[in-house]
């Protein structure tokens, strides 16, 4: 692939982002959301500077819900841009407005919320009916390449397993990668996804690195990516989520009509209600009678046909 063949117009990013301020990282160390929102926000001015067609959409996940940070729902879509201050461009300043006033929004619905565990499987779905809009709205002869990314420091939710694989088959089928960046802790589903869709997988130890990261692994889109060096693919988890307790098993029961998983045999299936036989147990195997006393079978036939 050459320089001529990469076209870096019309990219579609959208970012997922965990904004549950309940969440272990932001406990341990204060002041830490704040550098991690100003990070993806000059990430993703980043990419509007790439190329005059490129788009951006920004969702948040909380314990709550999921909701839309850009662009907002609630305005009446209008491409009036805000009047520039202090010598920025007046669309990276329009982008930033509606963030940080639909964020605040966002967080005061979490205020009196102590679950740690948001829904990033929700905001994968809402990201991909929304990349699905878009796309139906071009005309026959426009064309955009969106991806996915995923911004998160909450580690595994089996309880959101479905959900997730559905996410993802579905951006698999729809050619859409899927990044992730996870801050200070690994996720194994999230691994899954980048390896099923294509997408990349980094883990990032300290806050302060962040931005470097995101624009040296996130921001060249896939084509790009290929004449990179990139660090070395990581080994992935592919361990299943059971159907009924939502915990990683490593050997468990399919059910042979839905697939769905369970770490302990159950007679019917929880999913499609299929009725299964228990498994048979095994007979014991019984042991050949000794022909003669302490002598073994062999021993004792050719000690008769010496006696006759």
């Amino acid at each position: 692939m050459t320089e001529e063949d990469i076209d870096e117009s019309n990219q579609l990013l959208v970012v997922i982002v965990d904004v549950n301020p309940n969440q272990l990282l932001y406990a341990r160390q204060p002041g830490s959301f704040s550098r991690v929102m100003n990070s993806i926000l000059t990430f993703m001015n980043s990419h509007l500077m790439l190329h005059a067609t490129n788009r951006v959409a920004l969702v948040a996940t909380h314990a709550t819900g999921c909701s839309y940070l850009y662009p907002d729902p609630d305005e009446a879509e209008s491409k009036e841009l805000f009047r520039q201050q202090d010598g920025q461009h007046e669309a990276f300043y329009q982008f930033e407005t509606v963030v940080r006033r639909r964020l605040r929004t966002v967080i005061n619905m979490d205020l009196h919320s102590v679950a740690t565990e948001s829904l990033m499987a929700g905001g994968l779905a809402m990201a991909l009916t929304y990349i699905n809009r878009v796309v139906s709205s071009l005309g026959p002869a426009d064309r955009l390449s969106p991806r996915l990314l995923a911004i998160s420091s909450t580690g595994d939710s089996a309880a959101q397993y479905i959900n997730y694989m559905n996410s993802f088959f579905t951006a698999q089928k729809l050619n859409i990668p899927v990044d992730c960046c996870m801050l200070g802790q690994d996720s194994g589903l999230l691994q899954q996804g980048c390896d099923i869709t294509g997408g990349v997988y980094l883990k990032v130890e300290y806050i302060e690195r962040l931005l470097e990261y995101l624009i040296w692994m996130f921001l060249p889109s896939v084509p790009v990516r290929k004449m990179l060096g990139a660090p070395p693919p990581i080994r992935v988890d592919y361990r299943a989520a059971c159907f009924c307790h939502r915990q990683l098993v490593d050997i468990g029961y399919v059910c042979s009509v839905c697939l769905s998983i369970f770490c302990k045999f159950n007679p019917v299936c929880t999913t499609c209600h299929a009725v299964f036989q228990p498994p048979k147990i095994m007979p014991a195997m019984k042991k050949k009678k000794e022909a003669g006393k302490g002598k073994p079978a062999a021993t004792a036939a050719v000690a008769q046909k010496s006696a006759k």
